[in-house]
């Protein structure tokens, strides 16, 4: 199970960034919020999800990480130069947490959820948390975990009932007014 770091310090692509973390109570969320703004990147990424291909990082864009308390998933919400949503992954976790220099982590679980602006969903990456299952790198449990999670968090998207997604949406406004977060 991999321990990733909201700060991404082995991320090469990037080139030059700020990065922050604030503490956030608002409405039904309560944790920590991260932003990373990549000033400068060595080349554009693009990905592919189905007939989708999707710019995730490029120079100007931001990337603003959700640690809900007591939840088992990060929501990471990708905004382009002009601060449009290009994306929302979610990351299944066994847990996250915050270390010595304040810094969020989380131990991934391999499993991700795609939101697009256009509502479509793409649920990533379940042949590696099988492999890992399988390879005994996590526990049938931790495996089940991963997997309920991400069907709550489809349950309740389908519904308009992903609170956590609601509120993403609202501290990247918040964000894109200062470039920066307010206490």
């Amino acid at each position: 199970m991999e321990h990733k770091r909201a700060d991404r310090p082995d991320w090469k692509r990037v080139t030059e960034r700020n990065f922050e973390v604030v503490h956030k109570e608002d409405g039904c969320f309560k944790g920590k919020v991260t932003a990373i703004h990549l000033k400068a990147v060595s080349e554009p990424l693009v990905v592919q999800y189905k007939n989708h291909e999707v710019c995730i990082a490029d120079n100007g864009y931001t990337w603003l990480q959700h640690f809900p308390e007591g939840k088992k998933y990060t929501i990471t919400t990708v905004l382009d130069q002009d601060g449009d949503t290009v994306q929302f992954y979610i990351d299944m976790c066994k847990e996250h947490g915050v270390d010595e220099e304040g810094i969020p982590w989380f131990l991934d679980l391999d499993l991700d959820i795609v939101i697009l602006p256009d509502k479509e969903i793409f649920v990533l990456d379940d042949n590696e948390l099988m492999a890992a299952f399988d390879k005994g790198d996590i526990t049938k449990e931790e495996m089940k975990l991963a997997h309920k999670t991400a069907e709550e968090i489809i349950s309740q998207y389908k519904v308009d009932e992903f609170e956590d997604l609601q509120i993403c949406e609202k501290h990247s406004a918040e964000w894109l007014r200062e470039k920066k977060f307010v206490q």
